[in-house]
């Protein structure tokens, strides 16, 4: 019996060793105190102010500039009511043959998901505004169901947009022109923080980069909200 026991007591340690470091594992990757944090991208500066005969560094990440569009409805747009909110943004047109449908589609879903979520936010920028109207916006708006307080869709002049986009990081190298209408725009999403940060750029003509942006959104709403 002894000899017995002695083999299950082997047994059960070996088991243990096997099993305990995967328990802490998804501990650490499900747990209430799991962090992965996401990064910020863009090129940073570093700046050094002396306070007290000591040098405090700061690095200065790049944030996303102020603008003024018009949404949906006609309304003014400024990022006063983008302010405290987390988002995700594409840039598309309401005639686009190729991949704006795809991606549309997606943030259907996202939008769906999230749509309870009071601090999170769609924001699409149409970069056809000379055949994009207010109108034209609406109908699309109405077409996926969407809400103009939970998902905005902004047009605004062609170099504000352009500008605009550089500062997501949606032109070259990697800029795709339709060529149906030679139109520029990118197949990407953009995932920016309350600090307007950009944490995420995510190809929607990839298969997983919408489940990888989902799950980016959730791990911030819940930073946010343990806050």
């Amino acid at each position: 019996m002894s000899q017995k026991k002695s083999s299950v007591t082997k047994y059960l340690v070996l088991f243990g060793i096997i099993c305990f470091p995967i328990a802490v594992w998804f501990l650490l990757l499900t747990g209430k105190n799991n962090y992965v944090p996401l990064p910020i991208l863009g090129n940073y500066s570093v700046d050094s102010t002396l306070v007290n005969g000591k040098y405090k560094v700061d690095t200065i990440y790049p944030t996303i500039p102020d603008f003024t569009m018009t949404n949906q409805d006609g309304k003014t747009i400024t990022q006063n009511e983008i302010k405290g909110k987390i988002y995700v943004t594409d840039f598309f047109f309401a005639s686009c043959p190729s991949f704006c449908p795809k991606l549309t589609n997606g943030l259907k879903e996202v939008y769906d998901k999230f749509n309870k979520v009071d601090d999170f936010l769609i924001v699409s920028y149409t970069v056809d505004p000379d055949h994009d109207s207010v109108s034209v916006l609406k109908d699309y708006a109405k077409k996926y169901g969407a809400e103009t307080n939970r998902w905005m869709f902004l047009r605004g002049d062609k170099k504000q947009i352009h500008d605009l986009s550089l500062s997501y990081l949606m032109i070259p190298p990697d800029t795709i022109k339709d060529k149906q209408q030679n139109i520029q725009h990118s197949p990407y999403y953009v995932l920016v923080d309350k600090e307007k940060h950009i944490r995420g750029i995510y190809d929607g003509t990839v298969p997983g980069m919408l489940d990888s942006l989902e799950g980016d959104i959730t791990y911030l709403v819940r930073q946010y909200h343990k806050k």
